[in-house]
């Protein structure tokens, strides 16, 4: 017998092993729900969870379930069938990923891939995609987390027509287009036979009609390491120690490209060798490679923080005595003593469910950065080449953008600060400090005692205290019960700030999801809070009667003889489209006025009512500030979604001793001075609005720009309307300061344009040594029924309100 011949046989000793190790980490319940994976795909009858329509496919290739499978139906109280189906839909069903390794912990979840017949069509696809949400939701009423995958036989093997048809789209658990050959290594390296054909995923491999054969790994392209770094760093977005293994992995490969050893024929060859042991494990030779390249690299930085997020990952928690002593436990052991840690990190490491903010805030800052870094390694290694001939330009767009609103270095961005393990960072206390000569504030998860702060670290800065409130908020540090301060000020401002923070907590009861669509078009707002005076209180010396104000009708913002100015500084937080939290500071004279200019665009460009609401903080005429606000807020919606293309409409408003016209325009609002213009200011005070015919616009770069354009442009993004001529592309460019470029390109093609400055936004230095994501969006100007509208380029609209 030739030693291919034994290969299969070699292969299902492994499989037994790994199916061993899987269940020795599940709860007994747990056992039985893993065995029911497959048994569940093999049957379609009303009488199991899962079921959709008598038409839909089902049946594994040789799976007969046996005892096992039917003790797991009798703990469910489900039928046990144990015949074989006719003309199977599947060719095999596979876990893969961290199950049965060192990466499996109580909290893993499982991932499947169902390869299923080449002949299926799309309905039957369909049918089973509907069944397998149903399945991963009934699994998940057992708090046990299955995800499934449908693989198609030709997705890695096929050519390239093929295997694009094959791809599914991507979504928040799917890659899409940004890795092909290194997701099927990682499924040769990790996967478990649950049923069906056995996986020929040796080197050089035969065809074989009896094992299933998906493709050759040794084919893979250094243009495809661009895209996967990619992917890992928004799957970094809610777990970045994960992400940080499996980009650091990618770094390893590249250094020795194209001679790279990949990790699954590394594990052949132990297979091969008899080595059935611990050290022949899947997730434990990827730190093994990281380890090898790190210590060439001299780098002990960064290996300190991978072996730290490699025995977060596997959840032995060697200092806790009550800790169940699996199959890892002395490999750990060993590990934890060659690294030399000192017994206070490994209770600190252990502890790790009840981390506060502060140490969540420090892993999370090291963990950006070095994954930032190994981008920048990975970007530089792929900027010879092209990108992925097989990497989709939307999926790239939207992958770029999400990424965006995460690394952003806009300092008015609300940073989120992911909680990895921790149950809760909640904090019953904390005290704002203020730098005077830094022009910063300062939180601290403590007390106003001075002794307290000695030596502490503060969790936040900001550049004012609404920037700290709304950061605490959303990142569950200040709850309904956190009492707030502000260190050297009295009693009544720390009922000011808490009472502030209860009111914020309110309006941001959670997130919105975003969707692919969102992130596609330009953005604008969801929630808008004002606050006021939260910080800067010109009525704390007003000495005037808030009923005289109220009887009156007076304008608080030219209040009395000395017509002063009741509001002295404004803070607008908002929530956007793309999902970013910002906060915004204005004050002076005008803090009003410029507020409202920043946020006009974000509220016309609105497809929903805006969430909005203002929060008053002043000592002494709250109300009244607060209305006066409120109805300045909502006049300004109302004037800027009825101005017309031909007119700008203008509202006069009295703050302190100067007369200003708001004006309203398609491009958005502006405010001026009117105390010279003595017709126009007679004209306003006869009338408290005014329309005015629309000038001329002459030079304006914007008169040659079709007008549609102009509800899509956004500050902050680069955007592209393309319009195709007969001969040649129209291209109209807003840069991020809403600057317009036009020119027209002769004999262009417009997928091969949008490549060609997306490859230069992606390898451009400048974007690069940055680590920006601010890839320009992509729109077509096309006609429908005689009207031009803007179409974002590339989205299948049938899934485009997929979240992502």
């Amino acid at each position: 017998m030739d030693q291919q011949g034994q290969f299969p046989d070699i292969a299902e000793r492994l499989n037994q092993v790994r199916i061993a190790r899987a269940l020795a980490l599940l709860s007994p319940l747990q056992k039985h729900l893993f065995r029911l994976i497959p048994f569940l795909i093999q049957q379609n009858s009303v009488q199991y969870p899962g079921f959709v329509d008598v038409n839909t496919p089902c049946g594994i290739q040789g799976y007969c379930p046996d005892s096992l499978e039917a003790q797991a139906c009798d703990v469910f109280k489900l039928p046990f069938i144990a015949s074989e189906v006719e003309n199977p839909a599947f060719e095999g069903v596979y876990a893969m990923g961290s199950t049965a390794s060192f990466g499996q912990n109580a909290k893993s979840d499982v991932d499947v891939w169902l390869v299923h017949n080449a002949q299926l069509c799309d309905d039957d696809l369909a049918l089973i995609k509907l069944k397998t949400e149903r399945l991963t939701a009934w699994f998940a009423e057992y708090q046990f987390e299955v995800n499934f995958y449908l693989v198609h036989p030709l997705q890695f093997c096929g050519d390239m027509a093929q295997r694009s048809g094959c791809q599914s789209s991507m979504a928040h658990e799917h890659s899409g287009s940004t890795q092909h050959w290194l997701l099927l290594e990682e499924f040769y390296r990790s996967q478990i036979r649950l049923a069906g054909k056995t996986v020929a995923w040796w080197p050089d491999a035969k065809l074989n009609p009896e094992l299933l054969y998906l493709g050759n790994v040794h084919e893979l392209p250094a243009s495809e390491y661009f895209g996967a770094s990619l992917w890992q760093l928004y799957k970094g977005l809610n777990k970045p120690h994960k992400a940080l293994i499996k980009v650091l992995l990618l770094e390893a490969y590249a250094s020795e490209y194209p001679h790279s050893q990949l990790l699954c024929d590394r594990l052949w060859q132990k297979t091969l060798g008899g080595d059935f042991s611990a050290s022949n494990d899947a997730y434990y030779a990827i730190y093994e490679v990281i380890e090898a390249y790190l210590l060439k690299q001299n780098d002990s930085r960064r290996l300190e923080i991978v072996r730290r997020c490699f025995y977060l990952k596997c959840g032995v928690f060697l200092s806790v005595e009550a800790q169940g002593k699996d199959w890892r436990y002395a490999k750990m052991q060993k590990l934890v003593q060659e690294w030399q840690w000192p017994d206070s990190l490994i209770t600190t490491l252990d502890d790790c469910e009840h981390w506060h903010s502060g140490q969540l805030n420090w892993f999370n800052e090291q963990l950006n950065e070095l994954l930032l870094a190994s981008y920048q390694t990975l970007l530089r290694f792929a900027s010879t080449h092209e990108l992925n001939e097989g990497l989709r330009i939307e999926e790239l767009g939207m992958l770029t953008r999400k990424l965006h609103t995460y690394f952003s270095q806009d300092e008015d961005q609300i940073a989120k600060l992911n909680l990895l393990w921790s149950r809760s960072v909640a904090e019953s206390e904390v005290t704002m400090v203020s730098s005077a000569k830094e022009n910063l504030y300062y939180l601290y998860r403590q007390g106003p005692i001075p002794r307290n702060l000695l030596g502490e670290s503060a969790i936040c800065k900001g550049k004012s205290p609404s920037s700290l409130m709304i950061w605490a908020c959303l990142n569950g540090v200040s709850t309904l019960e956190t009492k707030w301060y502000e260190f050297g000020q009295g009693k009544a401002k720390s009922s000011r700030l808490t009472e502030a923070s209860r009111r914020l907590l309110n309006f941001i009861d959670h997130d919105w999801r975003v969707s692919k669509l969102d992130l596609c078009q330009p953005w604008h707002f969801r929630k808008l809070i004002f606050v006021l005076n939260l910080d800067c209180d010109p009525t704390v010396n007003w000495h005037g009667q808030e009923m005289m104000v109220d009887v009156m009708n007076a304008n608080v913002f030219s209040l009395g003889r000395k017509k002063e100015n009741m509001l002295g500084a404004l803070d607008a937080i908002c929530l956007n489209s793309w999902g970013e939290w910002q906060c915004h500071r204005f004050e002076g004279e005008t803090a009003v006025l410029q507020a409202l200019s920043f946020v006009t665009p974000g509220l016309r460009r609105a497809t929903h009512p805006v969430d909005m609401d203002v929060i008053s903080c002043s000592q002494k005429l709250r109300p009244q500030l607060k209305l006066a606000v409120k109805n300045l807020l909502k006049q300004t919606v109302r004037l800027c979604q009825q101005v017309q293309q031909s007119s700008t409409l203008v509202q006069p408003l009295q703050i302190s001793h100067t007369r200003y016209g708001i004006f309203f325009n398609p491009l958005g609002m502006a405010y001026q001075d009117l105390s010279d213009a003595k017709s126009f200011y007679q004209q306003l005070s006869r009338s408290h609005l005014v329309q005015l015919p629309r000038p001329e616009l002459g030079d304006d770069p914007f008169s040659s720009m079709p007008k549609i354009i102009q509800n899509f442009a956004a500050k902050g993004a680069i955007q592209y309307f393309l319009r195709q001529r007969a001969d040649s592309l129209d291209v109209f460019i807003l840069d991020e300061e809403n600057q317009l470029s036009h020119y027209v390109q002769s004999g262009s093609d417009m997928s091969e344009l949008v490549n060609k400055v997306s490859h230069h936004y992606v390898f451009d230095e400048f974007y690069a040594s940055k680590a920006r994501f601010n890839i320009p969006q992509f729109f077509q100007l096309v006609r429908v029924a005689g009207e031009l509208t803007v179409m974002p380029f590339g989205v299948d609209i049938n899934n485009a309100n997929v979240e992502f």
